[in-house]
């Protein structure tokens, strides 16, 4: 008896099973290395938003208070009100050779040339630094620390203003990459035209 050989082309399950696991794992190994650098391009990402919001944040503050005219003061801020009526004008005298404890402070106001006065603040709750009322740093980044220093060496030197803050991701719970540290930003800047 002679059994027609076309019949008997084709796949048997066995054979069909087994390409359906090879294509899942293939599939699987290819889904991997897409979300592997799809999650380190967004991690860079948001660094590098964080950083260029920082830097950003730190220069304009730096110019502004560099090339103030007069230092209006500073201030810790109270907890009834957002915005402080009294500055302390004067700043600690480094005197000694042991160093004296520094006061943060979240507020600070200084004199353009002119003659516009700007408050830096960082005392709301979560902060945000604002100068004037208007934020600095970008709605897509977190500010997670802040405040200003104020010292002089002797009181015929002009102010040295130290600038401290903190910035992470905004969301670092969601699908964003979570950072384990969040960038700091940090610089001291002596006011130029001091009592001039």
């Amino acid at each position: 008896m002679i059994i027609n050989s076309k019949f008997n082309k084709g796949f048997t399950l066995i054979e069909l099973l087994a390409s359906i696991i090879v294509l899942i794992v293939v599939g699987s190994v290819i889904t991997g290395i897409i979300s592997s650098s799809l999650r380190g391009s967004n991690k860079a990402n948001t660094i590098e938003n964080i950083r260029q919001n920082g830097n950003y944040t730190l220069n304009q503050m730096s110019k502004d208070i560099e090339y103030a005219l007069p230092f209006d003061g500073k201030n810790t801020g109270f907890s009834n009100s957002s915005t402080p009526t009294v500055y302390d004008t004067s700043c600690l005298f480094a005197l000694g050779p042991t160093p004296t404890p520094i006061t943060p402070y979240t507020f600070i106001t200084v004199e353009s040339a002119n003659n516009k006065i700007t408050q830096y603040n960082c005392a709301s709750s979560p902060p945000v630094l604002t100068a004037g009322g208007i934020p600095l740093i970008d709605s897509t980044v977190s500010l997670l620390s802040c405040f200003f220093n104020c010292i002089q060496d002797k009181a015929t030197d002009a102010p040295r203003i130290k600038i401290s803050f903190s910035i992470g991701p905004k969301n670092p719970n969601g699908l964003m990459e979570k950072i384990t540290t969040p960038i700091a930003f940090e610089t001291s800047v002596t006011l130029r035209n001091y009592k001039k």
